[in-house]
């Protein structure tokens, strides 16, 4: 049994290897970079909010930009790279660095970070990005959920950083939900209407938290997230939120 299980441990190795190369990551990459853009152009949108965050930017002041990982797909059209530096943060696992690269095509930039590692390093270069003015881009329940549950994360990097957090979402007359994936993302389909909302959130975090608190916040900030994904699902003529 044993000397059966090595060469079929080396074909799974050499598989994973093969699609964790740019040989086949940047051409997948590029399929979900021309997707993306297609159905947004696809669409007739709406927006609010907008203006506010810009002008916010511009005024050379960093923000923490955040969605749920459900909303993902309009992720690169939510931040013009005109008003400054974006980083915006995915997990090392295939879909995070695939979809990293897609959106490096729209001008922005991305770090990966492990889930259930420290990411001291990386973690040390985003504070000094946006100290020197980069703003933050989050899936809020990113990368693995549960969906629509905040990480604290989110309250930490403001707390430290002193940035604003930003929420956005969207919403569309017209989609399908990938079911198979965890977030049942949202997949638009074209033509319709569309909404992009932005709201900041009125909240500082102290600087000094202790865990109550913290988690206090934590939901605070996932209800009002929540609370900005229905109202935008409803304009669109939703009953309810459609994921």
């Amino acid at each position: 049994m044993t000397k059966k299980r090595k060469p079929l441990k080396r074909v799974r190795q050499r598989a994973e290897r093969l699609i964790h190369s740019p040989v086949v990551t940047r051409p997948v990459a590029g399929l979900v970079a021309r997707y993306l853009r297609r159905v947004y152009e696809g669409t007739d949108w709406t927006v609010t909010g907008r203006d506010a965050l810009a002008a916010e930017v511009q005024g050379g002041q960093p923000v923490i930009l955040c969605l749920w990982h459900g909303r993902l797909v309009i992720a690169p059209f939510v931040f013009d790279p005109a008003w400054g530096r974006l980083v915006t943060l995915t997990s090392k696992v295939w879909p995070g660095r695939t979809m990293g690269l897609a959106i490096s095509g729209f001008g922005f930039e991305s770090r990966a970070m492990h889930a259930r590692r420290l990411n001291r390093a990386t973690t040390t270069e985003l504070f000094r990005l946006v100290r020197s003015g980069a703003s933050l881009g989050f899936a809020a329940d990113g990368p693995s959920g549960p969906a629509h549950s905040a990480q604290v994360g989110l309250i930490d990097w403001m707390r430290l950083t002193g940035a604003p957090l930003w929420m956005c979402t969207y919403s569309v007359e017209q989609y399908r939900n990938l079911e198979q994936s965890w977030d049942r993302l949202v997949l638009p389909k074209r033509g319709g209407r569309g909404m992009i909302a932005y709201r900041r959130w009125e909240v500082t975090p102290p600087k000094a938290l202790d865990a109550d608190t913290r988690e206090a916040l934590r939901i605070r900030l996932q209800t009002d997230l929540d609370a900005l994904t229905l109202e935008t699902d409803r304009a669109m003529g939703h009953a309810g939120m459609i994921a």
